[in-house]
């Protein structure tokens, strides 16, 4: 009798489906907390890259207000330079003073002026219409020299600027015409030094002459 097993077949069964049952569950149970933790992962991730990203979205746009900030800036000071150099152009402090001084250190003992005259012209341009740069022959009576400044204006213009310088003389002889004319040569600031024309005087016997110059600033392209 003792092998014979008393427990029908049919309560083992639904012992063992019980089991497995249990078994499946937990396991789903376990598959089903480690999907909402992982979906929680993924959430709270996906917010720390959105935060990221918008962090860097704002250290570029502040990046790209100083960039435009510091070219503002130095725009103006450049515009402020040029509107200095601009009027210091125009008003051209001690030009004559200095030219007075140039010619009085150039001039021989045996040569002297009767006459000085100095034109002034001015005009505006868009870049590349003209070249600054000594212009022999661009005057009437003489060379000019052609100085370009920026007006700081938006389309770039320039302020040309030319001076030309006409002298009226005699001397005791030709050669005070020549070292005249070559001593002034070498002077800064003054270029295309040209003699006009030259001829004995019948009256008191001295040499008259006329001589064209251009003026600049010293350092200027000669």
């Amino acid at each position: 009798m003792a092998d014979i097993d008393m427990i029908p077949r049919s309560y083992r069964d639904r012992v063992r489906l019980r089991h497995t049952l249990r078994r499946v569950g937990g396991a789903l149970a376990l598959v089903l907390l480690c999907a909402g933790a992982g979906h929680v992962a993924l959430r709270w991730r996906a917010a720390a890259l959105a935060q990221e990203a918008s962090q860097l979205r704002a250290a570029a746009s502040a990046a790209q207000s100083d960039q435009a900030r510091v070219a503002g800036e130095r725009a103006a000071t450049l515009r402020a330079g040029q509107r200095a150099a601009l009027l210091g152009a125009l008003r051209r402090d001690g030009e004559l003073a200095a030219l007075a001084l140039a010619i009085d250190g150039a001039l021989p003992a045996d040569t002297w002026l009767t006459a000085l005259a100095l034109r002034r012209d001015a005009r505006v341009a868009t870049p590349g219409v003209a070249t600054p740069g000594v212009m022999p022959g661009a005057a009437p009576a003489g060379a000019t020299a052609q100085q370009a400044f920026a007006t700081g204006s938006a389309a770039g213009d320039l302020l040309l600027l030319e001076s030309h310088v006409e002298l009226r003389g005699q001397a005791a002889s030709y050669d005070g015409v020549t070292a005249f004319l070559a001593r002034l040569g070498r002077v800064p600031g003054l270029t295309a030094v040209q003699l006009q024309s030259s001829g004995a005087n019948a009256v008191d016997g001295a040499i008259d002459f006329h001589a064209t110059m251009a003026l600049t600033r010293p350092g200027a392209d000669r």
